[in-house]
């Protein structure tokens, strides 16, 4: 058993890390904004830090912890872009205050959920030797993060690089229509019947279901991932059409009541991303949830948090 901190520990994948760690009977405890913890935190030792600041960690500077997750950021590639100093505020300057804390509590080891956004675009599938070549001021942000954390292997601290693709699930905000591509357009398709689309309806992402990348974090408590990066994906493309199509199919409505209408891009809108993960399969991982599955569960969970 050991003692473990998750830094976004409120958000959609640290709650759904969180609970698997605790049914693993690990000590868990959450790190995140105030306003973000609600009635799934009850039963953990929670506190209010925000990462931004160095001294919000003053907090919990009693307490020593085994393994951190650091899974707080801003992730909304559109805001990223509107406002490029939140992503310097909470991906960069937020990861080294974590970095620091980790020494000062000495934790063996970091394990950070990094991003495709690293990546760039490209045609094939990626691998984790691929050249970062981020286009958002977010994809930036987590490629600094990614260096800061390497950078305190000269203070004993391992780590591990997961480079999340596109992730999707039940617990993801169905209110922020500003990040998660999967989870707008379910949005818009239970409290409207038009769904908008910023950009070509031929851009392609890799989406990745939340148990499946809960499985793939978990493998950063074992010493052998330590001081690697992993891909965490489903190894498919699916374009913005194939996916409005695939949520329309599972909706209540009839499909023919859907409008699909084009509103413009954004900048740093990455054109498509596919991921290679046998780096991580080969350690036992697998991509169990499909497409359709993953997203009539979400869209089951969504209809019931919206009513």
């Amino acid at each position: 058993m050991y003692k473990i901190l998750i830094t976004g520990g409120a958000g959609f994948i640290g709650t759904a890390l969180a609970r698997k760690l605790r049914s693993q009977h690990h000590q868990v405890c959450l790190i995140d904004l105030d306003h973000r913890f609600g009635a799934e935190h009850e039963g953990y030792e929670t506190h209010f830090v925000d990462i931004r600041s160095d001294k919000s960690f003053e907090k919990i500077s009693d307490k020593k912890f085994d393994y951190i997750f650091h899974l707080a950021a801003q992730t909304s590639g559109a805001i990223s872009q509107e406002k490029p100093e939140v992503d310097v505020d909470t991906n960069v300057k937020g990861t080294l205050n974590l970095c620091n804390f980790a020494r000062m509590c000495g934790a063996e080891k970091i394990i950070f959920s990094s991003s495709m956004a690293t990546y760039g675009n490209s045609d094939g599938k990626i691998s984790e030797d691929f050249p970062l070549n981020p286009l958002s001021n977010y994809g930036a942000s987590k490629v600094a993060g990614e260096y800061y954390i390497k950078m305190f292997k000269q203070y004993g601290i391992e780590h591990t690089i997961f480079r999340l693709f596109n992730v999707y699930g039940p617990g993801q905000d169905m209110f922020n229509l500003q990040q998660g591509m999967a989870s707008i357009f379910l949005a818009q398709s239970i409290s409207s019947s038009t769904i908008k689309v910023t950009g070509s309806m031929e851009r392609f992402r890799d989406f990745v279901f939340i148990d499946d990348v809960v499985d793939a974090l978990l493998f950063g408590l074992e010493s052998s991932t330590s001081f690697q990066t992993f891909n965490v994906g489903s190894e498919k493309a699916t374009s913005v059409a194939q996916l409005i199509d695939e949520i329309i199919a599972i909706n209540d409505k009839p499909n023919d009541l859907f409008e699909v209408l084009n509103i413009g891009a954004h900048e740093g809108d990455q054109f498509g991303t596919v991921s290679n993960c046998e780096k991580l399969k080969k350690l036992g991982w697998k991509n169990t949830t499909h497409l359709k599955e993953g997203l009539l569960q979400m869209y089951l969970y969504a209809k019931r948090v919206m009513a």
